[in-house]
């Protein structure tokens, strides 16, 4: 049977008379309640009735007329905002309707029903419905700024935070930004494979996690990369804690527990600059992430800070910080 291809259809299986279908939806849509006679016809693209409109507020409820198999239609249009939609039964007096076989297609599952007494009140609230949506909506922003890999932020969550930094002077002054990146990654890779590669970066994230005090922020910005935001500090204290979060990896056991292979000794190197040395959120970045280059070329398995004096060269002249420590 074809249906017509602007509409995604709920099935609710058989209800009785009186029972109301309950439909949340994360956006404003066009909802149509039809019994399977009419759905039938409208799918064939043959004059059919139907009940509903479009909401204007959501939840909206419909009310089935006549005890028989119904279907839910919704507009299609700005269907990627419907993976927060409800669909719910509330089946009057206590009574039981045959939902067996009813399946919303979306996150809410099979359809539920739900006991209201003759005044209408229902244990799950519409107050209740609206927590659960903003419950669920905080969980997909969760899983879209976090990094699949690693449990850290990712590089949209770390943008998103970088910017805040810089619209609040007070919060700017103390505020560092620690990029780090891992020594010789690629051979990793390279002699282990992709899959204890990717060990490596788990070990290596969950240790500088674990290093950090709560107002530092940390992100995989890409690749082998690591940055570390941390607010009420100053220099000499980002600097302390880029060598903490250096020498916990350089002391932490790299062991891939899936094949048992001792990776051996992982090092890092970083780049610290303070955001009162920055113009923007791009200029932090990119001053961090010189010193960072620095640490490489300087051997590596060290730290190298942005100082307010190489700051003030001319841009035309390559920034010499300060080295504040080496391997060994």
């Amino acid at each position: 049977m074809k249906t017509y291809p602007r509409y995604k259809r709920y099935d609710l299986g058989k209800q009785q008379a009186g029972t109301v279908i309950e439909i949340v939806l994360s956006c404003v849509n066009n909802v149509r309640l039809m019994d399977h006679a009419n759905f039938t016809r409208y799918a064939e693209a043959k004059s059919y009735k139907f009940i509903g409109g479009r909401i204007e507020k959501s939840p909206t409820r419909l009310t089935i007329p006549m005890s028989g198999n119904w279907h839910v239609v919704v507009d299609k249009i700005g269907f990627q905002t419907l993976a927060n939609s409800n669909v719910r039964a509330l089946v009057p007096n206590g009574a039981r309707a045959a939902n067996a076989a009813a399946q919303t297609g979306a996150i809410s599952g099979a359809v539920q029903g739900v006991t209201v007494d003759e005044s209408g009140a229902r244990p799950d609230s519409e107050a209740h419905v609206v927590t659960r949506i903003l419950n669920e909506l905080n969980t997909y922003k969760q899983i879209a700024n976090t990094d699949v890999l690693t449990g850290l932020a990712n590089r949209r969550a770390f943008d998103a935070r970088m910017s805040g930094i810089f619209s609040d002077p007070q919060t700017r002054a103390a505020t560092a930004l620690i990029i780090t990146d891992i020594d010789h990654f690629k051979s990793f890779n390279d002699t282990y494979g992709h899959a204890v590669g990717d060990a490596v970066l788990k070990i290596v994230a969950t240790t500088v996690q674990q290093s950090l005090p709560d107002n530092a922020f940390s992100a995989r910005t890409g690749g082998e990369e690591f940055a570390v935001i941390v607010e009420s500090v100053s220099v000499a204290e980002a600097r302390d804690l880029a060598e903490t979060v250096r020498r916990a990896v350089e002391t932490a056991a790299f062991v891939d527990e899936a094949t048992g292979t001792d990776c051996g000794q992982v090092t890092l190197s970083l780049g610290v600059c303070m955001a009162a040395l920055a113009r923007d959120p791009g200029d932090l970045y990119a001053k961090a992430d010189a010193a960072l280059y620095d640490s490489k070329n300087a051997g590596r398995n060290r730290t190298t800070v942005v100082t307010e004096a190489s700051d003030e060269r001319p841009a035309e002249t390559s920034v010499e910080p300060v080295i504040y420590s080496v391997t060994g």
